[in-house]
């Protein structure tokens, strides 16, 4: 398997080639106000990175609010009273969708939440086409439970 990245404007579309065929998706991009990337923990910041790992954003990040699923509502402050707000499924690693805002840190975390609850609604509903199956050994009574995804539409 190997993997590549190739930039179209400020569009980058990830390339994933498995046993002979390619399989293609956006990755990090920059859209109007719109920007998606992936989060990396350093130093205990989080920063927006590629979808091949280059820095993309590496400014004052702030956790406006942690979720009992992992995501956050995340906080990268600009200069010149602006932000990048918005909702990443984890700290490290992980997607995150934002947009471009303009105004005063306090509108700035009501945005980042207001967004993070959007999102979370479409994941919720992306979640709905998981299957959950609950085992038990017979022998030794050990319980333990898989999920499956669906791709059927």
């Amino acid at each position: 398997m190997q993997t590549r990245c190739e930039r179209k404007g400020q569009v980058e579309i990830g390339i994933i080639e498995h046993e002979g065929r390619e399989f293609a998706a956006f990755g990090a991009t920059v859209v109007g106000r719109s920007v998606t990337g992936y989060t990396r923990l350093v130093d205990g910041e989080v920063q927006l990175s590629t979808w091949c790992g280059q820095t993309m954003l590496a400014t004052r990040s702030e956790v406006v609010e942690r979720f009992w699923s992992g995501s956050l509502a995340l906080m990268f402050r600009l200069p010149r009273g602006r932000f990048i707000c918005g909702y990443a499924l984890a700290d490290h690693g992980m997607l995150f969708r934002g947009e471009l805002f303009t105004g005063d840190e306090t509108d700035a975390r009501s945005m980042a939440r207001n967004l993070s609850n959007s999102f979370a609604e479409l994941d919720a509903e992306d979640d709905e086409r998981l299957l959950d199956i609950e085992y038990r050994c017979p022998e030794c009574g050990h319980e333990w439970t898989e999920q499956w995804s669906c791709a059927c539409d």
